[in-house]
């Protein structure tokens, strides 16, 4: 017990015991006060010991005798306690709603603030429920919780509860009754779905009365409807459809860079640097996508390269352009939502280098070749239904043959030498699901 608490102990026996007069709240007698006094403190003594149950009997009985906001509070308190937050937060609200005159004790404006404090840490604990009745053109059903009636306008609206296991049972005219349980925890925000089967060769007028009792369908006269069958609960509606295929056609843009040697017309094969380490790099990409999560298509990409290092002394600068047509074989780990995109691609890959002299004329230019194994990794982002956005980085690995360059500055013997092709890009598609 709070400070704060022990305050509205004391304040509370104070107001009872000499007998502050308000005019808002009850008049009563000296003996009825006496008899209020003493249900607050033993209700006090019993919520003190954790034993909630009697508390709240002992509150209830004090506030019907000499009603007190410092009272609501401590029934708001103990239905905490129980876990009954839809009837706590309800006490809390009556305390921030009873109106205080003018000379009210001071211990009645705390129970106000606290109330308020309190109802703040309640509310989001309380749970709440959609139920949905099935199928959806079903008229006049009527539902019951825990053999409560609910109005017909709170079926399909989020409905507070206390946490628990419910009995939901639901009856509509030509259909089977139906039962079902469902358990919900603190916080929880949970939908379940209650299936109504038709009762075959029965026509029903509308029902006219409400349901209370036991749910029972209506029986017409000289027939029985046959027991519906179980059904279990069931946290959420249908899912939504998801496509197995669709066409994807796009384009992408972005920087592409190039690390390892490459080969030259009359260098052999130098750093990238020198002939344009990288540059923009721009594409068309298409494709189809089928087994919902598997994707094939080509990718068609552009590179222009440029740099003004002078080669060698008849080499003034080198310019370098790239091409690359590939296969392209891709994982999507959930094509409807924003989720993992991974990809291998084989290709064939075309390298112009152009270099200019130091009299501005050209000395030589030559297109190489080789094939390309590539890889990438990325995030596919769908928005709506029709467009997808794939910002990925990708890798492409080349091998150039020593017979494709000429010259030795390159000081390499080797019979091959490897380029690595790098793209940051992003990739937008035109989705057509099939």
């Amino acid at each position: 017990m709070t400070t704060t608490t022990s305050f509205f102990v004391f304040a509370s026996f104070t107001c009872l015991s000499v007998g502050v007069a308000v005019p808002a709240f009850a008049q009563v007698s000296d003996s009825q006060r006496a008899g209020a006094r003493d249900l607050f403190k033993a209700g006090d003594q019993l919520q003190r010991a954790g034993q909630f149950a009697d508390a709240l009997d002992k509150f209830q009985r004090a506030q019907q005798v000499f009603a007190a906001p410092t009272n609501v509070l401590r029934i708001a308190e103990c239905d905490a306690a129980l876990g009954r937050l839809v009837e706590s937060a309800e006490a809390y609200r009556e305390v921030l709603r009873t109106p205080l005159p003018a000379g009210a004790p001071p211990a009645f404006q705390a129970a106000v603030d606290q109330a308020k404090a309190e109802l703040s840490q309640v509310e989001p604990r309380v749970p709440r429920l959609t139920v949905q009745v099935l199928p959806s053109r079903v008229q006049n059903p009527q539902m019951q919780i825990d053999g409560q009636g609910v109005p017909a306008a709170l079926i399909g609206e989020p409905m507070p509860l206390d946490p628990g296991v419910h009995k939901l049972a639901v009856i509509a005219p030509g259909y089977a009754s139906t039962e079902q349980s469902v358990e919900i925890k603190e916080r929880d925000t949970k939908t379940v779905a209650i299936a109504l089967n038709a009762i075959p060769g029965v026509t029903y007028a509308p029902a006219t009365v409400p349901v209370t009792g036991a749910v029972a369908a209506p029986t017409p006269t000289g027939e029985t409807p046959p027991p519906p069958p179980a059904i279990g609960p069931v946290d959420a509606g249908p899912p939504p459809k998801r496509s197995s295929a669709g066409l994807l056609m796009g384009a992408h843009l972005g920087y592409q860079g190039v690390s390892g040697r490459v080969p030259t017309p009359g260098s052999g094969f130098v750093s990238p640097g020198e002939v344009g380490g990288g540059g923009v790099a721009f594409g068309l990409d298409g494709g189809l996508r089928f087994g919902r999560q598997w994707y094939i298509g080509l990718t068609l990409n552009r590179a222009n390269f440029s740099n003004s290092n002078a080669l060698n002394g008849a080499v003034a600068d080198a310019t370098s352009n790239t091409t690359l047509l590939a296969l392209v074989g891709a994982f999507v780990a959930n094509p409807d939502k924003v989720s993992f995109y991974g990809e291998l691609g084989l290709g064939e890959r075309w390298f112009d280098v152009r270099e200019t002299g130091t009299s501005g004329g050209v000395v030589d230019s030559k297109l190489f070749n080789a094939g390309e194994f590539a890889l990438g990794l990325g995030i596919w982002i769908p928005a709506g239904r029709s467009f997808r956005f794939l910002p990925k980085i990708s890798f492409g690995f080349d091998s150039f043959s020593t017979s494709d360059a000429t010259g030795s500055s390159s000081g390499s013997s080797s019979s091959s030498t490897i380029a690595t092709f790098t793209m940051l890009s992003l990739v937008g598609l035109y989705n057509l699901d099939f």
